[in-house]
Formats: structure tokens, C-alpha cells, sequence
């Protein structure tokens, strides 16, 4: 471990990710969902962030939520996106409870831990010792997993603050170590990152590969609101602990507690340099 990511930060987010999974937030379940968004908010809250709640009036247990930090007005803006439902999973055959956290070989198992509550926790986590130097926006919907109905109405008329730099809801490790880095709309700022970041996987012996392209999405790329309202020609990185063993979507979903350490680090030195620029 590290600094910016402590063992204790892991027992954090395992009791956050055990509490998120257990409220089965699905869209079949709107008590899940109506649980995981107040927690959610209570959590940025906490964290002095500005919160935005724009209601659903048709299913008002899942609303948008847009929480601002803004420490300076120079600053500069770092925009995180992503979402607190999950997928269904009583229709797969799971080795363990889906709606209950299980680790074992140093993985966490539960749906949804990949896409993407593991994530998020890690980010508010880390947000509470994050760069002073940057302010920060974060857009989270409750339905992206249906398609993101309400979010492509209501994204359009979004104005988001002058963002530096989007940063996807997870990024991707292959089994090999290998770090898969999605890139879009890169400039001299974004380079700097690549490198420093190939920096800190070359202390762990690993090596990255770019893909400039944005994350899978399971509606496509078009269908998502943050793509398709916010990024525009802003920087965009897809970066975060999800690897080839996840299942997103599948049975037995799961991620590796050995990737936040490292992705840790690699939010902390993102941070530094959007700060620097």
C-alpha cells in the first residue's frame, strides 16, 4: 500500500461496496436505488461538495445527481462521470449470494463491484485527500443500465463547468498486468499524464497500452449521455481498477483489491497535473 491508498482506505471501501450491494440498487428494486442515491449524496456532502438533484417525476427513486467542489475560481476543473445502478442478477447462476460481498483470492465478489460501485467508492475515498488544487464535478445517474432514458432528455441542457480533463466511470487491466488506457482529444496536458503514468506502472513492472477510443458501453457510445452532452473535445481518459476477470454483466462479477493501490496513485498524479497546468 501507499500513502494515498492505505489498508485502512480498503477496509473503507469494502464496508461502502458491502452496504451499496446489499440495497440491490436495480431498476427492479426502486427501494435499492431510492437507498444508494441518499447515501451517495450524504457521502459527497460530507466530502463539502455542492449537490444538484434533478427528479424524475416518472421514477423519482433514481435521480440525476451533480455534485461540485470548487475551491478557487482559477482552479482548474476535473469531471468524473458514472452511475450508482447496477445490473440484474437473479436470473445467473452465481457461485456466492450476488447481493452480498464475498472476498476471496484477493477479490471482491457481488453485483455490481465492477460496474461500477468499487469505483466510486474508491473516488469519494479518495476525493477526501485529493489535490486542494483542483475543483471537481461529478455526474452520476441511477439508469444506466436501462439505457439512460431520463439522462438523455436532461443532459442537453447541462452546462458543465470549463472541465480540463473527463475522467470515465472505470478503466481496465488486462491478466497480464498490462493497463488498457482509453484516450480521447488528446493535447501536451494529456501527454504529460501518459507519461507520468507509465512512470508509476514501470515501479510495478507493468506496461500500458493506449486505445483511443471511449469505454464499452452496453447501449453504445452515442447512447450515453455523458459522451454524447458532456466530453465534446475535452481530454477524456478512461482509467480505473476493472480487469479481464470483472464479468461485468455476468455471474460471479468481481474485482481485484490489488488494482486500487495503483490506480490510487494514478488519480493522485492526474490531479497534480491538471493542478500544474
Amino acid at each position: 500500500m501507499n500513502d494515498e491508498w492505505t489498508e485502512q482506505d480498503t477496509a473503507e471501501c469494502k464496508k461502502i461496496v458491502t452496504s451499496w450491494v446489499s440495497m440491490r440498487p436495480v431498476e427492479s428494486n426502486p427501494s435499492g436505488l431510492d437507498m444508494i442515491w441518499q447515501d451517495i449524496s450524504k457521502r459527497f456532502i460530507s466530502l463539502g461538495f455542492d449537490l444538484k438533484i434533478d427528479e424524475n417525476s416518472d421514477a423519482p427513486y433514481r435521480p440525476l445527481l451533480t455534485a461540485t467542489r470548487e475551491i478557487s475560481e482559477n482552479a482548474p476543473w476535473i469531471g468524473f462521470f458514472g452511475h450508482y445502478d447496477v445490473e440484474e442478477a437473479d436470473s445467473l447462476n452465481w457461485n456466492t449470494d450476488p447481493w452480498e460481498l464475498h472476498e476471496q483470492n484477493n477479490r471482491w465478489y457481488g453485483r455490481g463491484v465492477g460496474d461500477n460501485l468499487v469505483p466510486l467508492a474508491q473516488r469519494l475515498i479518495l476525493f477526501k485527500k485529493f489535490s486542494k488544487e483542483v475543483n471537481l464535478v461529478y455526474y452520476l445517474q441511477g439508469e444506466e443500465e436501462i439505457g439512460s432514458p431520463f439522462a438523455n432528455q436532461i443532459y442537453p441542457g447541462y452546462v458543465p463547468p470549463p472541465v480540463a480533463l473527463w475522467i470515465e466511470e472505470t478503466g481496465y487491466f488486462y491478466t497480464s498486468g498490462q493497463q488498457r488506457l482509453m484516450l480521447l482529444n488528446s493535447n501536451s496536458m494529456t501527454e504529460r499524464i501518459i507519461s507520468d503514468l507509465k512512470d508509476i506502472l514501470n515501479e510495478e513492472n507493468r506496461t500500458m497500452k493506449i486505445r483511443n477510443r471511449p469505454l464499452n458501453k452496453a447501449f453504445g457510445a452515442d447512447k450515453c449521455p455523458c459522451l454524447a452532452h458532456l466530453v465534446n473535445n475535452t481530454p477524456y481518459l478512461a482509467i480505473g481498477p476493472n480487469d479481464d476477470s470483472c464479468k461485468v454483466h455476468g455471474s460471479n462479477e468481481s474485482i481485484s483489491i490489488q488494482h486500487l493501490g495503483i490506480v490510487a496513485l494514478q488519480y493522485h498524479k492526474i490531479a497534480e497535473v491538471v493542478a500544474n497546468e
